[in-house]
């Protein structure tokens, strides 16, 4: 977990360009599964995300997408993950929206190493819920979604879920492969 690994005008763009595309009605409900198993189920995700195009010409998301870049080569350098891809969407959790605990890795594609959430939330307070509860083996770790905390953990080895939103929640989220 890391505050500001992102300057706030890239923080500050996101969440306006985030805040355009739900005006616009262009966020879809969320699934669970991959492109051969999708599956919209309102029990276990209830969020509606929007997905970021790797060649997009928003300002913000190019310099997000850059700072994601030079995070990847310093993990590739250091601890040589072979990362070389990456899928990013913005997601918005309205008023009682959740995820159940779950995993971020398919079932038929293990492309995804590390989870990646960057919160686009300003004054958010732990009445106003949206946590992200990481289940690890020494207990568990309960994250505010506050402005500019970036959070990567194992795709593959941590389980965690999102608790119900008090208040409309925003991220940016995705994956390194």
């Amino acid at each position: 977990m890391v505050d500001a690994l992102f300057e706030p005008q890239v923080l500050t763009g996101l969440k306006q360009e985030l805040l355009r595309l739900l005006d616009d009605d262009e966020f879809k409900r969320a699934g669970i599964g991959n492109q051969f198993n999708l599956t919209e189920e309102k029990a276990i995700r209830s969020d509606k995300i929007h997905w970021i195009d790797n060649g997009s010409a928003q300002e913000a998301e190019q310099a997000f997408v850059a700072g994601i870049g030079s995070f990847t080569n310093y993990l590739n350098r250091t601890c040589y993950t072979g990362i070389h891809d990456w899928e990013f969407h913005y997601a918005c959790f309205e008023k009682g929206n959740y995820y159940k605990r779950h995993l971020d890795r398919f079932k038929n594609d293990e492309s995804r190493k590390f989870s990646v959430v960057t919160y686009l939330n300003e004054d958010w307070t732990e009445d106003d819920g949206g946590t992200l509860v990481l289940y690890l083996p020494g207990g568990d770790l309960r994250i505010l979604p506050k402005w500019g905390t970036t959070v990567v953990f194992k795709s593959d080895l941590i389980e965690h879920e999102v608790l119900p939103a008090k208040r409309n929640r925003y991220s940016v989220t995705g994956w390194l492969k």
